[in-house]
C-alpha cells in the first residue's frame, strides 16, 4: 500500500492511499492524535502513447493524490464524452471527485477547486504549457486557468 508521511502533534501519521491517515508513530509527549485526512482519488485518462500524461500523474501522487491512470484509444472523444470546449483541451483529461480537469494543472489549483466546491463541470489549463506539472522547460508566462461551465462557458479560475 503507498503511503505518506506527516507530523501531527509530535507523532508520525501515515496516510494510506486508500483510506484515511491513522497514527503510527509516538513522541511519547501525551499530545499525540490522530488525524484524519481523506484521500483524494484522481482518474488521469490519458493516450497510451504520451509520455507528459505519465508524468502529470506522477506528479499529483507526489502531491498527495490517489491516482489511477487509465489508457484511452480515442482521447478526444473522451473530452467531448465530458464537455470540454476545444479551446480548453490538452492532452489528458483527470477526474477528481465530481470534477473534470483538463492538461498540466498545477495542485494548487486542484486544491483550491475541492475547497471552494464551485458548481461548474471542471477547470482546464488549455495546451501544454513550458514548465507546467509534467512538462519539460521553464515556466516563462503566466498560466490561466479556466472553469468549464455546465453550459459549456468558460471564465478565468485563477492565474498561476
Amino acid at each position: 500500500m503507498n503511503t505518506k508521511s506527516i507530523i501531527v502533534g509530535g507523532a508520525i501519521a501515515t496516510i494510506a492511499v486508500a483510506g484515511l491517515v491513522s497514527g503510527v508513530g509516538r513522541s511519547g509527549t501525551g499530545s499525540e492524535r490522530i488525524l484524519e485526512v481523506p484521500v483524494v482519488n484522481a482518474t488521469a485518462l490519458s493516450d497510451p502513447s504520451c509520455g507528459c500524461c505519465g508524468n502529470h500523474a506522477a506528479y499529483l501522487g507526489n502531491s498527495g493524490f490517489s491516482v489511477d491512470r487509465q489508457s484511452v484509444q480515442d482521447i478526444t472523444a473522451t473530452k467531448q464524452e465530458y464537455g470540454i470546449p476545444h479551446e480548453l483541451m490538452s492532452c489528458h483529461t483527470t477526474l477528481i471527485e465530481s470534477y473534470v480537469v483538463e492538461g498540466h494543472m498545477p495542485s494548487v489549483a486542484i486544491k483550491k477547486l475541492l475547497e471552494e466546491a464551485p458548481d461548474i463541470k471542471g477547470i482546464a489549463l488549455p495546451g501544454m504549457p513550458h514548465g507546467s506539472p509534467g512538462m519539460s522547460g521553464r515556466k516563462n508566462e503566466t498560466w490561466t486557468v479556466y472553469t468549464i461551465e455546465h453550459d459549456g462557458s468558460s471564465r478565468v479560475f485563477m492565474e498561476l
